[in-house]
């Protein structure tokens, strides 16, 4: 290599809202991953809140790697999201986000808050 290049390993971004599907106007797969592989990243991890459907299930955790199937110019991983009456489909997830306070978009309610008691 000569020695004015540089060679640096590909980065990862764990924190990116791709809005696709449903809100592809704000950022969809093809834009969000051309910009980060001409930036360097290799691999980002999409949140699971701006799209519709969010993140919160194996369905739509299947129409969102649908979505990025045809368009990703680098790899992509997906996060799960929290939201009230979903604790059993987390285990199908691979980890989540969630809120305690409203997300920004009706779609991702908050969880509700809970006491503990002593034991």
């Amino acid at each position: 290599m000569p020695d004015d290049q540089v060679l640096l390993p590909g980065l990862v971004d764990t924190h990116v809202h791709v809005n696709e599907p449903g809100r592809a106007e704000w950022e969809g797969f093809a834009s969000a991953t051309k910009a980060a592989a001409l930036g360097g990243i290799t691999t980002l991890i999409d949140m699971p809140l701006n799209s519709i459907p969010p993140t919160i299930d194996g369905a739509a955790l299947e129409v969102k790697r649908k979505s990025a199937e045809h368009q990703a110019f680098v790899d992509v991983g997906f996060w799960g999201g929290a939201v009230p009456g979903n604790e059993n489909e987390l285990r199908g997830l691979h980890g989540f986000k969630c809120f305690l306070l409203h997300s920004g978009v009706d779609e991702f309610p908050p969880l509700p808050p809970r006491t503990s008691r002593a034991s």
